[in-house]
């Protein structure tokens, strides 16, 4: 045991949620996400076709609203109003203490899932999960929503229209632009490239959730058959990730590169925490040995290379000081979440490790992003802390890459604070599974 003056172990941590880490759970992230979504609905009966997704680097700290038909990230925002629902059933009072309802806050996250439901069926891409089991996935959990089980199977199906049985992955992007091979990925020559990129992995548990909703085995054994092509494609000897391969016409080819990261050889690290959570995802699902080792050997990478601060650069190789990535920090923490729940039972010492690391990259985030708290004045107005930010964390990065065309870094991230929430509400809900055990 340890002594009163050793640091508690992860487990002790979790045993004691909330109390041991209020900072994921406070009244000032509940009135961010639902002023924010109260904010940027549309009057006047108008159609919603922006939906919030990051701050501008440098300001103003409110969001900037993407247009729905252009973003992947639109399930995101409508996601986190769901996982206050959660999280009120977790914590009940979370919602009241605040000065909201559950009533109301479903209704915001239907106005917004709304907007984008047309695009369950044809996907411009392979982000269908992303876009769907963060809103109509949880719409269907909570409530035993009809209509979330009928988007979620025709996602599912979307994602199915884009698998080549040749490659074995779902095609991710139908072009891409590359700095010095501008004619090569090109919408018009897609029989000569095959490109998947690692957020992938992400989309994979949507396919697994189709075939427990239908007992369709199709959508499962694509999923794994992908999650097999991945770990030959993607991942390098010192266990870093690429973000882009294209496979080549019939999946004989395998060159790796980047989009969003520094470099083609370098470690982006979202895409690394992209890989962390999604084979864990793929484990728990399957309960495949390989996507164990698989998540636990990307982990590893990860934790190695962070910096003292504890939270990630946008990409390890960039030249340094460099923009951080809380968002990567926070999908990296979820995924170590995953693994500690994959390895309690039979390596308990290793478990233990993963869901300490996780408490520390939450803890560290907290630290160095954390945005001023908001309040609700008397009134009943929002008043959003100085600086006047409208996401719960700051220091995130879409797109370092020097060439890229849209360059986004240092600034507030609708998915860095979806990861965010949903690691709060997963510590405790493995509080309670601790405590039946």
């Amino acid at each position: 045991m340890p002594s009163a003056d050793s640091p508690p172990t992860a487990f002790q941590r979790l045993s004691a949620i909330p109390a041991s880490a209020p900072g994921l759970y406070t009244a000032s992230d509940v009135i961010k996400i639902v002023e924010v979504a109260k904010k940027y609905i549309p009057t006047n009966g108008e159609k919603m076709v922006r939906v919030p997704e990051y701050t501008t680097p440098g300001g103003p700290n409110s969001y900037h609203c993407s247009r729905v038909e252009h973003a992947w990230t639109q399930g995101f925002f409508p996601g986190l109003l769901w996982l206050l629902i959660e999280r009120e059933r977790l914590l009940p009072g979370t919602l009241a203490a605040a000065g909201y309802t559950v009533e109301q806050v479903q209704d915001l996250a239907r106005q917004y899932q709304a907007s984008f439901r047309h695009m369950a069926r044809h996907a411009a891409n392979h982000d269908q999960g992303f876009r769907f089991q963060t809103c109509y996935g949880r719409d269907l959990e909570f409530t035993g929503s009809e209509e979330g089980r009928e988007v979620l199977i025709e996602a599912a199906e979307s994602l199915v229209d884009r698998y080549d049985p040749k490659v074995g992955c779902i095609r991710s992007w139908n072009s891409m632009r590359k700095v010095g091979k501008p004619d090569i990925y090109r919408v018009d020559n897609q029989d000569e490239h095959y490109l998947v990129i690692v957020d992938n992995m992400m989309n994979l548990d949507l396919l697994y959730q189709a075939t427990e909703l239908t007992g369709d085995n199709r959508y499962a054994d694509i999923a794994t058959t992908q999650a097999e092509r991945m770990i030959q494609g993607f991942i390098r000897p010192d266990g870093t990730t690429y973000h882009v391969v294209d496979y080549g016409k019939d999946g004989s080819s395998m060159n790796g590169m980047t989009h969003q990261g520094y470099a083609d050889e370098s470690c982006w690290s979202r895409g690394q925490a992209w890989g962390i959570y999604g084979y864990a995802q793929c484990a728990l699902r399957t309960g495949r040995p390989e996507f164990i080792a698989t998540s636990r050997r990307l982990a590893d990478a990860f934790l190695e290379r962070l910096p003292e601060s504890g939270v990630p650069w946008w990409d390890f190789n960039a030249p340094k000081p460099c923009p951080y990535d809380a968002s990567a920090g926070m999908i990296a923490a979820r995924g170590l979440q995953m693994l500690y729940t994959l390895l309690r039972s039979t390596e308990t010492g290793a478990a233990e490790r993963y869901l300490q690391a996780g408490f520390k990259l939450s803890d560290d985030t907290i630290r160095e992003c954390a945005t001023p708290a908001a309040s609700i004045s008397p009134k009943g107005v929002a008043d959003w802390g100085h600086g006047d930010w409208e996401t719960i964390l700051k220091h995130s990065t879409i797109n370092g890459n020097e060439h890229a065309t849209h360059r986004l870094m240092d600034h507030g991230l609708v998915y860095a604070d979806y990861y965010f929430v949903e690691f709060a509400n997963e510590a405790l809900k493995l509080k309670k599974a601790a405590a039946k055990a």
